[in-house]
């Protein structure tokens, strides 16, 4: 099939009940893309947009088994399909259309936070691993901005971090943006033919993370799916410290002097733990001046320990954060100095406004010391009290109260009787916070709930009605009162 590109976004139909089909992109007979895709045929769910402004005033090429009905349906447009839904989330990012998954390259620089993610804009499945992009000045509101990465003959994009080279280290320029990725070989067709495995590679940018530019290979395949690297430089061993997922429950550490050349530094195995490792020295709130190291997984699972700029020595056994099991993939943002802020990938099932998956609320992590172990702690960010105002405060009556949300999102604060049992439902979800000795804080948006307990030493996620803000947050006999916080105008 050729079609002439007038516009830039070409717009591909999709059917979310229709057989996936490959389809190939050539120009010149020199292939530039391959996706999987449902393609809207006889119904179209919405339109995907391929960004092909390259190629603006020439013909192109579609190989694969496209269905006449789809491919009639096939054009170009100026301007990003509307990404409208009435029951969108309005404080947690999704993406425009399509699948959603691990937050990426998490950087605050120049008073722009940027958001990097895996995304398949093509279908509401799991595939064709992109990094889209978004930006915010206060982490609560996002904007979209053009997709950043696209796979290629050495794969898919996996996940992976940024780091922003203010010494010019690496010889890119001052200040250049340095973004480091899985190029996930073989799960693509166009790097199996090229016969390419999982590697770590390098992209840059010089205008402040807007364009990303792909600059090659910084590490070799090691072992299995090998991904996920994350950086931060050690000051106090003069170095730059790269973790990394090998396989099964094995991870690797590394160091560099100039963020292009890595020599392996240790190996671990921490049972349970897989995927997107982060490496971070927290705050303990309960011992002044005490400090300690993290390793995290995807899974929420961490192990406190020290970290010496080689080797990282747990102190604790693997340990949980989270209490429910929606939160993965977690990064830590690069950037900020004096505090450590995270975003996880909040797992929804729902695709009915035809995107799946949301970011959580950024939270602020520290830990508390008990006994003779630590335990996470998980707060909002800052940023989001300042979107809410304290609008009312319920008492709880005749051993109930029902808090109306009135359509917009809220932050209500559970004031708890000791020693009462501790539940609340939201819609049809009910939240154990299990015994909390401080107030249970929930923040709610249209299909989502997150739990903030125990001052902070518990953390869940629930999905609830995407129209949960229609409805009522209701409370038993073990509270007292419910302080509810409105959103405020942007």
């Amino acid at each position: 099939m050729t079609v002439q590109i007038t516009a830039r976004y070409l717009y591909l139909p999709v059917d979310k009940n229709s057989p996936v089909v490959k389809l190939h992109f050539f120009y010149h007979r020199e292939k530039f893309q391959e996706i999987d895709i449902s393609p809207g045929a006889d119904a179209v769910d919405f339109y995907s947009a391929m960004d092909v402004e390259r190629y603006i005033g020439k013909a192109i090429e579609i190989a694969g088994d496209l269905p006449m009905g789809a491919q009639e349906k096939i054009h170009c447009e100026d301007k990003r399909p509307s990404a409208k839904y009435a029951f969108r989330p309005q404080i947690h990012f999704t993406a425009e259309t399509g699948w959603l998954n691990d937050p990426n390259g998490l950087i605050y620089a120049d008073g722009v936070y940027h958001l990097y993610h895996q995304w398949n804009p093509f279908g509401t499945e799991w595939g064709n691993m992109h990094w889209g992009h978004a930006v915010s000045r206060d982490m609560i509101t996002w904007e979209h901005r053009p997709m950043a990465l696209e796979p290629d003959e050495y794969g898919t994009v996996f996940s992976g971090c940024a780091w922003r080279d203010s010494e010019n280290t690496a010889g890119f320029g001052k200040n250049a943006l340095l973004f480091f990725y899985t190029a996930s070989g073989g799960c693509n067709q166009w790097s199996v033919d090229a016969g390419n495995p999982h590697t770590q590679r390098l992209a840059v940018s010089l205008d402040g993370g807007g364009t990303l530019e792909k600059r090659g290979m910084i590490l070799g395949h090691i072992k299995g799916d090998n991904r996920d690297p994350k950086v931060f430089y050690h000051k106090e061993s003069a170095a730059y410290i790269m973790t990394l997922f090998l396989d099964g429950n094995e991870f690797a550490i590394f160091r560099s002097q100039d963020l292009l050349h890595w020599t392996e530094s240790q190996r671990l195995i921490a049972e349970s733990m897989q995927e997107c490792p982060d490496l971070f020295r927290l705050e303990v709130d309960n011992v002044p001046g005490e400090k300690k190291w993290v390793f995290w997984s995807a899974d929420g699972y961490y192990m406190v320990g020290e970290f010496d700029g080689c080797r990282f020595t747990p102190e604790t056994e693997v340990l949980a954060a989270y209490s429910t099991s929606l939160g993965y993939a977690a990064q830590t943002f690069a950037g900020m100095e004096g505090r450590t802020v995270s975003v996880a990938w909040l797992r929804t099932k729902s695709d009915r406004g035809n995107f799946r998956g949301m970011m959580s609320i950024p939270t602020e992590l520290s830990l508390v010391k008990q006994g003779n172990s630590w335990k996470m702690c998980f707060r909002p960010v800052r940023e989001l009290w300042r979107r809410f105002s304290e609008s009312q405060e319920y008492t709880v009556r005749d051993g109930k109260a029902a808090v109306p949300m009135g359509g917009r999102p809220v932050v209500a604060v559970i004031n708890w009787k000791p020693g009462e049992a501790h539940t609340v439902k939201v819609g049809t979800a009910e939240i154990d916070a299990g015994e909390p000795a401080q107030p249970l804080t929930l923040i709610v948006d249209n299909g989502i709930v997150e739990y903030f307990g125990d001052g902070g030493r518990v953390y869940g996620a629930i999905e609830v009605e995407e129209n949960i803000l229609d409805r009522d947050i209701a409370v038993n006999s073990g509270a007292e009162s419910v302080r509810v916080f409105e959103m405020l105008d942007a």
